[in-house]
């Protein structure tokens, strides 16, 4: 087997849009410190060198995790609890709480 990159498509979504395309209800947690606005993959250098580009639309790639959900409900779920305990010292060293 080849190797398989994990790229981005070089368009940046919201999580609010994320949610949006998967319903449901919605918690806000406070930006902790030293998170980034937005993040996205630059894909400039392997469209040009490979001449490769994305094949599967954001929305596309939600709806086939919807449509496959089945295989996805034992993933570990992220809470406001969960999220402060795994991330906690890490923060601590970015100076919050």
């Amino acid at each position: 087997m080849g190797r398989i990159y994990n790229l981005g498509a070089g368009d940046p979504q919201s999580v609010n849009r994320l949610v949006e395309l998967l319903g449901g209800g919605v918690t806000h947690i406070p930006k902790r410190p030293g998170e980034p606005d937005c993040t996205w993959a630059d894909i400039t250098r392997i469209t040009a060198e490979l001449d490769w580009k994305p094949q599967v639309s954001f929305e596309e790639g939600v709806a086939r995790i919807l449509a496959n959900i089945d295989y996805w409900r034992n993933a570990p779920l992220w809470e406001p609890e969960s999220i402060a305990k795994a991330t906690k010292t890490w923060f601590e060293y970015l100076g919050g709480e």
